[in-house]
């Protein structure tokens, strides 16, 4: 076949663009990735249960608190001393066991023990973290900081029972790879979901009402500084600019939805996945500086899981060190 009838044949430019861009490839951690992967989620399920809770009570009972759970002896000294080390063992196991599985199952060890082993580790700060959330919304006031910790770990966990009850991952992947997939799942979701409710919530006017914005920005510099005795700092002349600049503030606010409602779109591919996590990861930090919400948690998954600079950095060095010289004449 000639060089001019390949070209003919070849699909149009727009088609290849949409095929680089969302074809479906997928993703296949090497092994430090994935421990990359769990150190991140490791730190933030320790920086939340790492120790006592700061609430001892359950004044307006939210979730299983509201069946008649009791989740206020997490806020205990005395039950923290033992029980906050325990956590600390459970997530060094759970980074580090995987590192020498292979190591097991060459004597013999049957890999479902492995998995069961990763389960089993994973419980105890999969419930902690379930149990800090829920005590900190029977407060009074529904708060979701924690609530992307409690479903990185739960997508972990049952990525490896899964794996436990089946010895085998969809997509043949292994089963930290399953575990990556399944978070990465979970935390697009929680974006759709999100862009969901404000639609639901908002009655459809999401976007007319991104105007009003201006007072969720007065809103939260007042509970910041009722918290942290701060004083406010000059973020009331923004709240007034969307008032006096409606169509600025609709571009803007009204700019996330779409990029939530089509986070899943980010599933597809590594490439897809670094420009929505880019793109995700901007979107806190501008939402941070205006209106001092952290999004720790949620930038830190979306570094390790979408954006993965580890992986992208081992890319580019690859690709410089094997790429072929220009030869010279």
């Amino acid at each position: 076949m000639t060089a001019s009838a390949a070209t003919a044949l070849a699909p149009p430019l727009w088609r290849r663009v949409i095929r680089f861009c969302f074809g479906f490839e997928p993703m296949r951690h090497a092994w430090w990735e994935t421990f990359l992967f769990r150190i991140a989620i490791a730190y933030i399920a320790w920086d939340t249960i790492g120790g006592p809770s700061r609430f001892h009570s359950q004044p307006a009972p939210h979730g299983l608190a509201a069946w008649g759970v009791d989740f206020s002896w997490l806020g205990s000294e005395d039950i923290a001393r033992w029980f906050v080390p325990v956590l600390g063992v459970c997530l060094v196991l759970y980074i580090a066991f995987p590192l020498v599985r292979p190591l097991l199952e060459r004597e013999n060890k049957r890999a479902r023990c492995s998995e069961w082993f990763t389960a089993v580790v994973l419980l105890p700060p999969l419930l902690a973290s379930f149990g800090h959330g829920t005590l900190g919304n029977s407060q009074g006031g529904i708060d979701h900081t924690t609530q992307l910790v409690t479903l990185a770990l739960f997508a972990q966990w049952l990525a490896h029972v899964w794996t436990a009850v089946r010895l085998k991952a969809p997509s043949s992947y292994n089963s930290q790879q399953l575990a990556a997939d399944w978070t990465r799942q979970l935390v697009a979701a929680t974006y759709v979901v999100s862009a969901i409710s404000k639609l639901i919530e908002s009655k459809g006017g999401w976007w007319h009402e991104a105007p009003y914005f201006g007072l969720q920005i007065a809103k939260s510099t007042g509970q910041a500084y009722y918290e942290w005795l701060t004083p406010p700092d000059n973020a009331a002349w923004l709240a007034q600019f969307f008032f006096d600049h409606p169509i600025v503030a609709q571009l803007f606010i009204g700019a996330g939805l779409p990029l939530e409602f089509f986070a899943f779109l980010a599933l597809r591919n590594r490439r897809i996945a670094l420009f929505y996590g880019m793109a995700l990861y901007s979107f806190h930090v501008g939402v941070s500086e205006i209106m001092h919400l952290g999004f720790l948690y949620h930038k830190i998954l979306l570094l390790a899981f979408f954006v993965n600079p580890a992986w992208w950095t081992a890319k580019s060095v690859f690709i410089f060190k094997h790429r072929t010289p220009n030869s010279t004449h």
